[in-house]
């Protein structure tokens, strides 16, 4: 069965790009190997600046972040408050579901099926699944942070991040975000579900999240990876597009992955659009904001996790509205940076 463009995948990416496609009139296939409704380990908090690209995000957030408290070995404390809200926090379940329903009404048809292996050339894309074989023009790998289409083409992040995240009794309507642990990245806990966590490139952090928290106030404790990349060479290949984690596009200082994947495929879309027959170069070209600004957040995680406390320090000293700003978006990760990097000139 042949089909324009076979998005494998139906995280925010996929069911984005799905949806984008089928609406210029594309014959879309999504595939993913979860069936739907499904639970998805994620922390849920978006930036602010998703509403340009769904306008409706307050509708479909279960908290909006207008307080963050950023701490410093959970002793000094940095309070940021804003009139408008700089995140929002969903339940994976339901916007996935939302999204990919979206995709759905636009056209695009979705199967619950396994990607097993790819075969490609610059003309013709065959993939094969547990129940199919089907052929496209074009192929977006959706497929999150361990994405077999990713794995096929033989990509690989420059590093990961592991996490642990567990639920808490403790109640706080304000996202926390604590520094200075050596080499992690943060410990963070925020208000949507009670979600707290951990982040750090070490390999064994069981032990250092639960001397961070109250292990008996802490509980439904799961880890995952986050994939970290901002090379061009992480986005794919020929008319194969690579978008979100699975192009390892997470933000290396925030972790955050859902906008950076909603964007990427609204670049994806645009390159195979606009450029039918070289959609990766096009891409390259669309997404090289994004890798400059996760090349910039990477420096900053680097000042923060060796330079702690002076990091902190340079945040305290009247540059919160910075802090809001790059948060919101209205500021870069490349204008964080220097902001940081200040104290060492």
């Amino acid at each position: 069965m042949f089909y324009d463009c076979i998005v494998v995948g139906t995280g925010p990416a996929g069911s984005t790009a799905a949806k984008i496609l089928s609406q210029c009139g594309y014959k879309v296939l999504i595939i993913d190997s979860k069936a739907f409704p499904r639970d998805k380990l994620c922390g849920g908090c978006v930036s602010a600046k998703i509403i340009d690209y769904i306008p409706n995000i307050g509708d479909l957030s279960e908290k909006m972040a207008f307080k963050a408290i950023l701490s410093y070995k959970k002793i000094a404390c940095l309070s940021i408050e804003s009139t408008e809200p700089f995140a929002y926090f969903v339940d994976r379940k339901m916007f996935d579901t939302y999204l990919l329903d979206s995709a759905i009404q636009n056209g695009c048809k979705f199967e619950n099926e396994k990607l097993i292996a790819l075969s490609y050339d610059n003309t013709m894309i065959e993939v094969y699944t547990n129940k199919n074989h089907y052929k496209s023009k074009y192929l977006i790998g959706a497929d999150g942070a361990n994405s077999t289409v990713r794995k096929i083409l033989h990509i690989k992040p420059k590093f990961t991040i592991k996490t642990l995240q567990g639920k808490s009794n403790t109640l706080i309507d304000y996202v926390n975000i604590d520094i200075g642990f050596g080499k992690i990245n943060y410990y963070w806990f925020f208000p949507q579900n009670q979600v707290c966590g951990i982040a750090s490139p070490k390999k064994n952090i069981n032990k250092l999240f639960s001397k961070h928290y109250k292990t008996n106030d802490v509980f439904d404790v799961k880890g995952y990876f986050i994939p970290i990349a901002f090379s061009k060479n992480n986005l794919g290949k020929s008319n194969i597009l690579l978008v979100g984690d699975a192009a390892c596009l997470a933000d290396p200082f925030s972790l955050e992955g859902i906008y950076n994947a909603i964007y990427s495929a609204h670049l994806a879309t645009a390159s195979i659009l606009s450029f039918p027959k070289n959609p990766y170069e096009a891409y390259v070209c669309l997404a090289s904001k994004i890798l400059e600004d996760n090349k910039y957040s990477y420096y900053i995680s680097k000042i923060v996790s060796k330079f702690p406390y002076i990091a902190f320090s340079n945040l305290s000293k009247g540059n919160e509205g910075v802090l809001v700003d790059y948060l919101k978006g209205s500021k870069s990760s490349k204008e964080l940076f220097w902001l940081l990097l200040k104290k060492f000139i």
